[in-house]
Parts: C-alpha cells; sequence; structure tokens
C-alpha cells in the first residue's frame, strides 16, 4: 500500500539506517490498535444508523405536526373570517331590525296609544257583519245539572254569537249522463255540461279550488292536503291525484295569468323584486310584479336584466325596485323607484360603528328626516312643494366634501339613486318597496316548507297558480270560490 507524504512523514532528525526500525514500529503500534479502531468503527457506524433513523422519524414527525399546525391555521384564519362576518352580520341585522326602528328621526319621541293604531285596519267583526240579523234559536234547561231537580222556564234571556263552520265528511258520488245531442243547423254534436264538472278528470270543481287554496295560500305539502280531503271531505285522493289537479289548472289558468300581467303593466306603479328557489338542488329565481290590482309572481332561472325586461315589457309604469342592477339596466330611467327602506338600512348598516356626531352618522339622520317630510301637513297637498325641499336637502348633503370612506360610500349611493329616491316620495303612499316584499313572502315561505320543485315545469306551475291565489285573497277574499269558479270554467272554455 502506497502512502503519500501528505500522510506519512519521518521525522526530520531520524537518521536513514533507522527508518526501517522506525517503520516497523509504526506497524507494530498500528497492528495494536486496529482492533479497537475496528470496535470503535463498528460501534460509531451503528450509533450513526441509529441516529440516523431517529433523525428521520422525528424530521417525518415534524412534517406531520408541521402539515397540521398548517391545517389548523388555516381553519383558524377561515373560523376568524366567518366569526368577523357573523358578527358584522349580528351587528347590521341589529341596526336593520331594532336600532332604527320605524326610521324614526332623531328629534321625535315614542308616543304610541293603546288600542288601535292610526292607519291600521279595522279587525272588528261586529263592525263588519249585521249580526241582528243572524238566525236565532233559544236554548234552556228541564233539570239543575247539579241536583237534578225540574226547573222552569222564564222569560230573560242572555245571546251569544256563535260562529261556526259545517263538517260534511261524505263526498258528492255522481255520475253525469250526458245526452248526445245533434244540432239540425250547424250540422255537429252538441256537449252539455255540468258546472260541477271538468273535463279529463273525474274529480269536481270543488276539489280543485279547494286544493289550490290549502297548497298556495295555506302552503300546505301534498301529503297534508290529501289529509284534509279525506278527514275533512271523505274524499280518498292521493299525493299524486293532487299533483295532477296542480297541472290541469294550469292550463285552466293560464289564460288568467297572462291578463294579470297585462293589468299589472297598464298600472301606474308596478312593485318588483325577488327571491331564491331550488329545482332539485339547483339554484333558481321567483321574480314578482305587483300592484294594488294583481300579484304575478314569474320563475326564472337566472336574475339578469333579461328577466327584468320581459317583466317590464311595454309598461309605462314606474318600477319600485331595491336598486338591483338587472332592474336598472333594463327599465327607462325616469321610471325608477327606489326603495326607501333599502337606503335607509343600508345607511344604518354602514354606520353602526360609527360614533355619535361622526359625519357619516350626521347624514344617516339626515336621511331619515328627509323621508318622514312626506308625513308633515305642510307638504301633503303640495306635491311640487315637497320634491323642492327634497331636492334642495339631498343637493346639501351631496355639496358637503368629505375625505371619509363611509360618508363617501353613502353619498355616492344617494347621488346614483337621486332621483328615484325623489319619485317614490312623490308617487307611492309610504316611498317603500314594503309592499312586493309582503306580496313575495307567501312564496318565501314555500320553497322553505317544499325545498323548491323537482322540475322547472313545477316551478311555473307553482308561479301560475300562485299568483292567481294570492290576488283573489288580496283583492276578493269575500267572493273568492266564486271568481276562482268562474276563472276555471273560463279557462276549460278557452283551452
Amino acid at each position: 500500500m502506497h502512502l503519500s507524504t501528505s500522510h506519512f512523514s519521518f521525522p526530520l532528525r531520524l537518521h536513514p539506517d533507522h527508518r526501517l526500525q522506525f517503520c516497523l514500529r509504526v506497524i507494530d503500534q498500528y497492528r495494536n490498535e486496529l482492533p479497537q479502531l475496528r470496535t470503535a468503527t463498528t460501534i460509531l457506524k451503528r450509533q450513526k444508523k441509529k441516529t440516523e433513523e431517529e433523525t428521520s422519524y422525528w424530521k417525518s414527525k415534524y412534517q406531520e405536526k408541521q402539515t397540521e399546525y398548517d391545517i389548523l391555521k388555516k381553519e383558524n384564519e377561515q373560523l376568524k373570517e366567518k366569526i368577523e362576518k357573523l358578527i358584522k352580520t349580528t351587528d347590521r341585522y341589529r341596526a336593520s331590525l331594532f336600532d332604527h326602528g320605524n326610521f324614526k328621526a332623531p328629534i321625535e319621541e315614542e308616543k304610541k296609544q293603546k288600542g288601535g293604531q292610526p292607519g291600521h285596519a279595522d279587525t272588528n267583526r261586529e263592525h263588519e257583519k249585521d249580526w241582528q240579523q243572524y238566525p236565532r234559536t233559544r236554548v234552556f234547561a228541564t233539570h239543575c245539572s247539579r241536583c237534578g231537580h225540574a226547573v222552569h222556564r222564564v222569560n230573560g234571556t242572555q245571546h251569544k254569537i256563535l260562529l261556526d263552520i259545517i263538517l260534511n265528511p261524505h263526498i258528492v258520488n255522481l255520475i253525469i249522463e250526458r245526452e248526445r245531442q245533434w244540432c239540425g243547423t250547424c250540422k255537429k254534436e252538441v256537449h252539455a255540461t255540468d258546472e260541477r264538472s271538468l273535463p279529463f278528470t273525474e274529480y269536481g270543481i270543488n276539489t280543485f279550488m279547494m286544493a289550490l287554496l290549502l297548497r298556495y295560500r295555506c302552503l300546505l305539502p301534498l301529503s297534508k292536503i290529501a289529509l284534509v280531503f279525506a278527514i275533512g271531505y271523505g274524499l280518498d285522493i292521493s299525493e299524486s291525484g293532487v299533483a295532477s289537479l296542480f297541472r290541469q289548472a294550469k292550463a285552466y289558468l293560464d289564460g288568467r295569468y297572462e291578463e294579470l300581467k297585462r293589468i299589472i303593466r297598464e298600472g301606474q306603479i308596478m312593485y318588483n323584486d325577488e327571491t331564491g328557489w331550488q329545482v332539485r338542488g339547483t339554484g333558481a329565481w321567483m321574480w314578482i310584479m305587483a300592484s294594488e290590482e294583481a300579484t304575478v309572481y314569474c320563475a326564472a332561472e337566472s336574475r339578469g336584466k333579461g328577466i327584468a325586461k320581459e317583466l317590464y315589457g311595454n309598461s309605462q309604469a314606474y318600477s319600485m325596485h331595491d336598486g338591483l342592477g338587472s332592474y336598472v339596466n333594463a327599465i327607462p330611467k325616469d321610471k325608477h323607484l327606489y326603495c326607501w327602506a333599502h337606503m335607509l338600512r343600508f345607511c344604518f348598516e354602514e354606520t353602526i360603528e360609527k360614533p355619535d356626531g361622526h359625519e357619516s352618522i350626521h347624514i344617516r339622520d339626515k336621511l331619515v328626516e328627509i323621508y318622514h317630510l312626506k308625513k308633515d301637513s305642510i307638504y301633503q297637498d303640495d306635491a311640487k312643494r315637497l320634491e323642492r325641499e327634497v331636492h334642495r336637502r339631498i343637493n346639501t348633503i351631496l355639496n358637503r366634501p368629505s375625505a371619509d370612506p363611509t360618508t363617501l360610500a353613502l353619498k355616492h349611493r344617494l347621488k346614483e339613486q337621486r332621483d328615484g329616491l325623489i319619485r317614490a316620495l312623490l308617487v307611492t303612499p309610504n316611498g317603500t318597496n314594503n309592499f312586493a316584499e309582503q306580496e313575495l313572502r307567501p312564496i318565501a315561505l314555500s320553497r322553505k316548507i317544499s325545498y323548491g320543485s323537482d322540475t322547472y315545469t313545477g316551478m311555473e306551475t307553482t308561479a301560475i297558480l300562485s299568483s292567481v291565489v294570492q290576488t283573489l285573497v288580496r283583492t276578493k277574499r269575500e267572493e273568492f270560490f266564486p271568481t276562482l269558479r268562474a276563472y276555471l270554467r273560463t279557462g276549460f272554455v278557452n283551452s
């Protein structure tokens, strides 16, 4: 084995004759130390291998913990965001539901009197009915209910008004025989009809009407409608049978549905809004167009401006809405009415965390005062004066310089909706879109109960039948069944 001089060298003063002896001594020394070195090397290799294994194990554990830490950190950030959103949402709900009250001006005091409030509907039945014309029946006892002794008749009486219903768990079972008559003039067969019967079904028109009322106003599911028919009327009908009634009713009432659209478009004010719907878990939208004369729901797959444009059609009515871009882009600019309730709620939500005296709070309170100008007696009979005053106050707010982001956001929305907000105070009773939201509430509750529709056809059926029923319940409650019967008969004749 060759050893380079860099690894082995002789001492400098070593005599050349002694070099061999020196090498032999070194070799003997290495030979004696070699077993110990081998043993030590083996031990060190074993320790090195064990250390590498431990290092690899702890490295993998560290990586696992690091991965787990990263996941927990990410989840923690997500939870923080959710908590912040929930806190913000809670604060905004509190602002929109409670803090602003009825958008009352700061200077107003609560002076609500007990009993019926001004402007509320009178719900006292005694004022609606002439109970003196009711038939009377006289009851009396022949024996005392406590001791059993006989008692005498007397002339003195006490009266009580009784309002009850008639339970009739017996269906009408009838076979209609129609004569096969012939017109000698037209040379065609004449078909006589029974007013209780509709074609292509064994169920009568009363069954149709009650099913429509239970489904689209009482919001009962098909199973409970079948239960009401079974217990209350003695009619055994399946859920699929009830669904079949609605499919036929849609065909008979489709013409009336289009007539309701025409009535709303020809009116002065059209209230618009929309709410979510589902078709087998897929998102959809149920739109509404309403007026004092009618309510129409429209089934759609989107929330785009094309739907708003189709609903508005060639109408010249003012459109009251919440400022959704679909309405803004689809309806003429001079026909927009912006909802003051949405505007003021936006102001309260944006200023929820602002201290008293902040300039955004000042703008909010000023807008509340402007909203209440319509109730001031000096403006109630002078629309032009109200318009000038509202213009002046809004322009004062917009012309006031500011660098605060919240204030700028309020002023931007106010500037964008200024003309529509002013028109809303002038042409509507209260300057809000509350009427559309109230009319949309039944369809929203129906969605929560039924979880939407199985098909888009079913969604359209819901829109058509709900429109007819809701309009009748609101405008012709006392004549609901006679009017609905006429609609069904007309639809059958025209179909």
